[in-house]
């Protein structure tokens, strides 16, 4: 076989945190490879139609929204606003959140992405085989969506696929938590021809309360209970996202692809019951229709790496700063334990997220972010948001350039070098 090509960080998945960690990673000068597995760049935005970016203001009581990251978090959001992909920033609550439309995400995040001297994207591109090496060029085997494979070398790795793949299949520490504490699923799906001027306030509200009492009632089956609609930023359209339970009859499995299917059918039923039930019951839906199903259900938990830290509950609710700090974590910690509502723990303020938490505690050149990060359950509820993803994918894509080009482990990366990157780089954009 011929040798393998040779890259200097290897990014696995193309969702919010492995397109912030190859756009870091190829701006430090590393050759970076970025697979992902479906057609499009943008993992549950794309795929699952996820619209909000939550983690990326700090909570600043009644003041104005404020970025809690002034590097490729700010810069993503605004470009996406000034490309016509997101609104301005709203409150829910104590916190920010920034609306935004998953299709035009996509659509930026490949255009940023093409743009990027040194940055090879593969997208329909599943990830079959990893060897990883704690001291040496690690391997990986792809997939193409024409079936060939292709084995490939990198310096360092970074495992962005949300489930852990690269850690499962190259051998590296995971933490898996039993079905019944993993968090229940959504369901989003986009409905046009919708009078949105009469869906604010009170009356969206009203939807929601309506929704469950029919229910209760028996109008609806059980397991559409929970139904939230929230503008699209297209005319007439909202995004319609419905809390799916898990099914009664199986341990949850979201990894089990049996299981998987049979979770969306059951989830796509429901959302075709709660789809008619408006149309026929409220007037805002008259006349509506289903216009974007997801391609897949949102699943919110799977698997994670052990790192060389672990980030707990208290960590996060206290606040708590550290040395090492590479990112912050702004968001409520938020379990849907329930798939009828979600309860919310707030921290006093916002705590790190250490650079030791993005590192394999197996495997000292394989590196983390987003949901894949080193954390524990009620932790994870907090950090897996999308803001804070990018923020966690950009500080370990700048930690694994910095380690490709030393020849080194990240581990041996020190945090305050990552910081100073991350700093001087945000001053340079923040003054073109």
């Amino acid at each position: 076989m011929p040798e393998p090509a040779a890259f200097d960080v290897a990014v696995i998945g193309g969702g919010s945190a492995g397109v912030a960690a190859a756009l870091a990673a190829s701006q430090q000068g590393a050759r970076t490879l970025l697979a992902e597995r479906d057609p499009l760049l943008g993992g549950n935005v794309s795929a699952a139609l996820v619209h909000t970016i939550c983690g990326l203001y700090l909570a600043t009581g009644d003041g104005p929204a404020e970025y809690a990251h002034a590097g490729l978090p700010r810069r993503f959001a605004e470009g996406l606003r000034a490309a016509g992909g997101a609104g301005g920033p709203e409150r829910a609550g104590r916190v920010w959140f920034l609306p935004m439309r998953p299709p035009v995400f996509a659509d930026y995040a490949a255009k940023l992405c093409a743009n990027r001297p040194g940055l090879d994207v593969r997208t329909g591109t599943r990830l079959v085989g990893a060897r990883l090496a704690a001291d040496s060029e690690s391997e990986l085997e792809l997939a193409g969506a024409d079936g060939r494979h292709e084995r490939l070398g990198a310096r360092i790795v970074i495992d962005t696929t949300g489930d852990a793949a690269v850690a499962d299949l190259g051998g590296a520490e995971l933490a898996v938590d039993p079905g019944d504490a993993l968090q229940h699923p959504s369901y989003i799906f986009e409905m046009a021809d919708v009078d949105t001027a009469e869906l604010v306030g009170f009356t969206r509200l009203q939807m929601s309360y309506a929704v469950a009492g029919a229910v209760r009632s028996g109008d609806l089956p059980s397991g559409c209970e929970s139904v939230v609609a929230r503008a699209s930023g297209e005319p007439g359209a909202v995004y319609v996202t419905l809390g799916v339970p898990k099914l009664p009859e199986r341990p949850y499995a979201p990894l089990d692809p049996d299981y998987r299917e049979a979770l969306e059918a059951s989830a796509r039923r429901s959302a075709e019951a709660v789809a008619r039930f408006l149309r026929e019951t409220r007037p805002a839906f008259r006349g509506s229709r289903v216009s974007r199903w997801p391609q897949r259900i949102g699943i919110r938990e799977t698997r994670r790496l052990r790192g060389r830290v672990e980030l707990d509950r208290d960590h996060v609710l206290r606040g708590q700063r550290c040395d090492d700090e590479v990112a912050v974590s702004t968001w409520p910690i938020e379990l849907w334990h329930d798939h009828r509502r979600a309860t919310f723990e707030y921290p006093e303020s916002a705590c790190s997220v250490p650079l030791a938490a993005l590192v394999s505690r197996s495997h000292p050149r394989l590196g983390m972010a987003g949901r894949c990060l080193s954390a524990s359950h009620e932790a994870h509820g907090a950090l897996r948001v999308i803001g804070t993803s990018m923020a966690t994918g950009e500080a370990i894509g700048t930690a694994a350039a910095l380690a490709a080009d030393g020849n080194l482990s990240l581990a041996e990366i020190a945090p305050a070098q990552v910081r100073a990157t991350l700093s001087r780089d945000g001053e340079r954009e923040n003054r073109r």
